[in-house]
């Protein structure tokens, strides 16, 4: 009798081990699951790092009149941009809030000089406009591979260029008005040390 007491106990244990085991073992690929999710690590597609990039985002076409300078201000939580006109032309009002859909708030504005603008507010002058610089070509190089550094895309004919924000540029060239945003490549340390904060907590850091 006895000793099946003690078989009884001894199956009881190696049940709650193999429980605890394989609780341990779902704990381990649970957490390896998410750090993979957080990194964005794709199992069976060797794709290489992102690099940084300059992107064409969108492209609003100019029907009459060269582009020659961008006023950049802010409308409420909105990123408005004043692009002028050579010779006094009238100024299209654009909204670049988001950079892939912008939107033409107004094609004419006014047939001046924009001195400042606040907004939908905006200084003008009667005065001839500064005289405007000969074209250009601006090039997207990509140095990722500094010893083959190559072009990625080229604006020619390029009559105003403006940076607008951190990561907003805007160019006009005879094609018409282009956005582009600059994107940086995530830092793998940064982001392996974000997962592991995630996974364990604050107080492994």
């Amino acid at each position: 009798m006895r000793s099946d007491i003690v078989l009884q106990k001894y199956f009881r244990e190696s049940s709650v081990r193999s429980r605890q085991k394989a609780t341990q073992n779902q704990i381990v690929t649970i957490k390896a699951c998410l750090i993979a999710a957080t990194l964005g690590v794709t199992a069976f597609a060797g794709a290489p790092p992102q690099e940084d990039q300059i992107t064409v985002d969108a492209r609003i076409p100019v029907s009459s009149g060269v582009i020659n300078a961008f006023v950049a201000t802010r409308h409420f939580n909105e990123t408005y941009v004043y692009a002028q006109r050579a010779g006094g032309g009238p100024a299209t009002l654009i909204d670049v809030t988001r950079p892939g859909r912008p939107r033409v708030v107004s094609a004419e504005v006014a047939a001046s000089t924009l001195v400042a603008v606040s907004g939908t507010a905006a200084l003008a002058s009667d005065a001839p406009p500064p005289p405007s610089p000969a074209p250009q070509t601006i090039r997207i190089m990509d140095f990722s591979d500094p010893a083959h550094p190559r072009v990625t895309r080229q604006f020619d004919g390029v009559t105003a260029v403006q940076r607008i924000s951190a990561s907003l540029i805007m160019l006009a060239n005879p094609e018409g008005i282009w956005i582009l945003t600059e994107h940086h490549a995530p830092d793998p340390e940064e982001e392996q040390r974000y997962a592991r904060k995630v996974i364990y907590g604050e107080s492994m850091f």
